[in-house]
This record gives C-alpha cells, sequence and structure tokens, in this order.
C-alpha cells in the first residue's frame, strides 16, 4: 500500500498539505513538518496590501513629502526588502527540505501578481498558490466584475511562469459550481478550497469590533465535505480540500468525496506534528481494512462524478426532523 497521490500536478508522498499559515513562515518548523510526514508545505502568504501598508508607515516622516526622489527610493527600497525576504524563505526552504515547497501570494493588484509570481518561480518555488478573494459587498461590483478579476489574473499569471499555479478560492461565488469549472478549463494546475478569512466579532459593552476565534472549528467539515463531493465532479484539474480538519477521519472522508490532497492548519496548530503522523497511520489502517492498495481506489468514491445519491445536494431538513415534534 502506499500513500502517493497528485498536489498541484506533483506527486508526493502523503495527501497531507500544510496550508499557509504563521508557522510556514518559519524553516525549522517545516522541517518538523516534513519529517512527520506531510506530503507537501504552502509558505505563509505574502501580503501586498501589507507591504504598501509597511511601506507607508517607513515613509510617514514628513521630510520626504519635499523630496519627491528621495520618498520615491524609500518606498521602491521598503517593498524590495519585503519581498527580497520571502524569496529567501523559498530558497532557505528549498536547501533544507525535499518534498513541494509551494509560495504563496495574496495581492489587490495584478501588476502585483504578476511581479511577485515571476521572482517566486525564480527563487525556486515549487509551485504558486493564489489566494484570491473580494468580498462582494459593494453594490456596484457585479457577478461579472468579480468573475473577470480572476479570469484576467490567471491569464496574465500562466503566460509569465511555468511552474504549477494553484486558486484558493471562498464560497462567495454566485454559481460557485460552474465558476469552478470554468476556471479549471484555464490552465491551472489546482483548486484549493475554502479560503479561511479573519473574522469580526462585537463588544457589545465598548461598542467596538474585535477579532472572533482564528482557527477552525470541527464542524465546518461537513460544508466541506459538500463542496468536495460536488466540485469533484466539475473540475478539469486538481482539487485541494480543507476548513475544519481536527481529527484522522476528515482527512480520508475528503478524499471519498473527491480531494486529491487534503489542505491542514488549525488542528497542526492544536495538535502539532503529531497530528500528521497520525493521520497518515490512520490511512494506512484503513486502507487495510479495504483493500485498497492505493489512494486512487477509492478517491471520489463517495462523490456525485461516481454517481452517489445526491444527498450533498440536499440543504432542507424535511426528512432528518419529519417525526420530531
Amino acid at each position: 500500500m502506499n500513500t502517493v497521490t497528485e498536489f498541484m500536478g506533483l506527486k508526493i508522498n502523503s495527501p497531507i498539505v500544510i496550508g499557509s499559515c504563521g508557522l510556514t513562515a518559519d524553516v525549522e518548523e517545516l522541517i518538523k513538518f516534513e519529517a512527520a510526514g506531510a506530503g507537501a508545505i504552502i509558505l505563509k502568504s505574502i501580503f501586498e496590501e501589507q507591504i504598501l501598508n509597511e511601506t507607508s508607515n517607513n515613509v510617514r516622516n514628513q521630510e520626504f513629502f519635499n523630496f519627491p526622489d528621495s520618498y520615491d527610493y524609500i518606498m521602491n527600497y521598503s517593498q524590495t526588502h519585503a519581498v527580497e525576504k520571502y524569496l529567501n524563505l523559498i530558497r532557505d526552504a528549498k536547501q533544507k527540505i525535499q518534498i513541494p515547497v509551494i509560495a504563496s501570494v495574496n495581492c489587490i493588484s495584478n501588476s502585483e501578481w504578476l511581479n511577485f509570481a515571476v521572482k517566486m518561480q525564480n527563487a525556486g518555488a515549487d509551485g504558486i498558490e493564489l489566494n484570491m478573494f473580494i468580498l462582494p459587498a459593494d453594490v456596484n461590483l457585479t457577478t461579472e466584475d468579480i468573475e473577470r478579476f480572476y479570469e484576467e489574473t490567471i491569464h496574465i499569471i500562466r503566460r509569465a511562469i511555468t511552474i504549477p499555479v494553484s486558486i484558493k478560492i471562498s464560497h462567495y461565488f454566485t454559481s460557485l459550481t460552474r465558476f469552478v469549472q470554468k476556471i479549471s478549463l484555464m490552465g491551472i494546475a489546482n483548486i484549493n478550497i475554502f479560503n479561511r478569512f479573519m473574522m469580526m466579532d462585537i463588544d457589545i459593552e465598548n461598542l467596538k469590533t474585535k477579532p472572533a476565534k482564528i482557527t477552525s472549528e470541527p464542524s465546518e467539515i461537513y460544508d466541506t465535505i459538500r463542496w468536495t463531493a460536488i466540485l469533484s465532479k466539475a473540475v478539469r484539474c486538481g482539487l485541494t480540500s480543507g476548513g475544519g480538519v481536527h481529527n484522522e477521519a476528515d482527512v480520508v472522508k475528503l478524499l471519498l468525496a473527491g480531494a486529491n490532497a487534503v489542505q491542514v492548519v488549525s488542528h497542526i496548530y492544536n495538535e502539532g506534528c503529531n497530528f500528521i503522523t497520525k493521520s497518515n497511520q490512520f490511512l494506512l489502517q484503513y486502507m487495510e481494512r479495504h483493500n485498497y492498495n492505493s489512494i486512487e481506489k477509492f478517491r471520489g468514491l463517495m462523490s456525485l462524478k461516481n454517481n452517489q445519491p445526491s444527498d450533498f445536494l440536499r440543504v432542507q431538513f424535511m426528512k432528518y426532523f419529519a417525526n420530531i415534534k
């Protein structure tokens, strides 16, 4: 038996992929993840918006505004320094570990996507994850506007680089299945569902907003399972699923639903590298019990692609609560 699968067109020895987070910005942690049996690692995202904010803070001194050349120099130097720091992380990771190292970039403009992606490829990244999202809160922004941003970005990136590209998306699309299938035909290697966002809470006494819990909840896995089972039928590229993975069985469930790989973040914070080892062991034991000698023997058996009953398409509780008064 072996647990080899495909992620972004790359062969990896385990379906467990460590998602982009603070831990993946530390090469010493990456070494531990590899030793524990992770199949691939996605580095912490570099955020264009954060770089712009930091560079602006560096030039707040009013005297620069009287010397435009100096102002531009400091701005460019600060941005270059921030990007170079990330490129050094890629280079260091490639020297220290053997499993695929995927760069992750979160940008707010098409021009910077291209700039970052080319530099990451040149630094040695095995692939690039584009962490893309536009909150559909502007009444003047149409569905077509949002989808066009994704499509134009994919076209630009695919023309500029040769390494595999993965698109990390959210739930927020008018027709998620149609859109996922559309972009999966644009030459990308993988679609990653779903992006986890910063959530806000309200302090009712002080009338202020405050960050909600950062890590996922175990109950989130059910929505991920549903959409994995649905989207695995529609995509024409690899599919990676994540969100709510908190026990070893969740990895098997997402593979059964049709995922090629499973991205984990929150429970790595909770349990550490031990979760990777336990999940790989559980996966092998499951395969042995059911006489599967490879992941492909059972991947997608519970997806719509394999003509399973349409339970994943049901959203109401009619049957469940039919006899409850």
